[in-house]
């Protein structure tokens, strides 16, 4: 059986002409790094971001597919594509689970969303830039300050890859026991710089990249 669900952005992104900057704006203290986990036999690096902890690379254990479209050839930070069923079937260590759509939401509060008076959020370019890896994106990629090191390999619809190369799209779970929903996604918006969506049409069929976070 087929869900659908409309799509929702998170943020009308005001895009900034932006000159680098050299230091993240966020306090050094939300972060950390230098640690691990061990998901199905592989070991993934994570991050520590505000009160989260992440898996930094998306997961590529078994099921999945991996991406056939990514142009400069594959790496293990790539990870594979999944359905949600493949996804619900990962077996996972203590305290870990498949991010929700609050998860994410977070994720984008710590690394500066901020909250407008009818209770939605607002992200701007350097939110998104820093969730985006430094290479791999075709319009130049992002900073990378959080250290969550979102790369393209964009996500199957209908057995059509879409995205590679300028969209990051990953699973969430928002509803306990559930299978996943597509629920976070990096790819450009109107004027070609990133922009970020939280809540994307899913089908069963339909393939994206995984993340897995904790409570820190």
């Amino acid at each position: 059986m087929k869900k659908v669900f409309t799509l929702v952005t998170i943020a009308a992104i005001a895009f900034l002409s932006c000159s680098k900057k050299n230091n993240d704006p966020i306090p050094l203290n939300l972060k950390a790094v230098d640690s691990t986990v061990t998901i199905s036999g592989d070991v993934y690096p994570v991050i520590k971001i505000g009160t989260q902890i992440w898996t930094s690379v998306n997961y590529r254990g078994p099921g999945g597919i991996f991406n056939t479209g990514y142009t400069d050839g594959y790496n293990v930070q790539h990870g594979k594509l999944y359905t949600p069923q493949e996804a619900s079937q990962v077996v996972l260590p203590a305290g870990w689970r498949i991010p929700s759509y609050d998860d994410y939401l977070t994720l984008l509060i710590t690394r500066g969303a901020r909250q407008n008076s009818d209770g939605s959020y607002s992200t701007t370019l350097a939110v998104a830039q820093s969730l985006m890896a430094t290479t791999g994106w075709e319009e130049g990629g992002g900073n990378n300050y959080s250290g969550f090191t979102a790369l393209p390999t964009g996500f199957y619809h209908l057995d059509i890859l879409y995205g590679s190369g300028n969209g990051a799209s990953f699973l969430h779970s928002s509803v306990a026991g559930a299978p996943p929903d597509l629920g976070f996604t990096i790819g450009p918006g109107p004027d070609g710089k990133p922009f970020i969506y939280l809540g994307v049409v899913l089908l069963d069929e339909d393939r994206c990249s995984l993340r897995f976070v904790k409570d820190n």
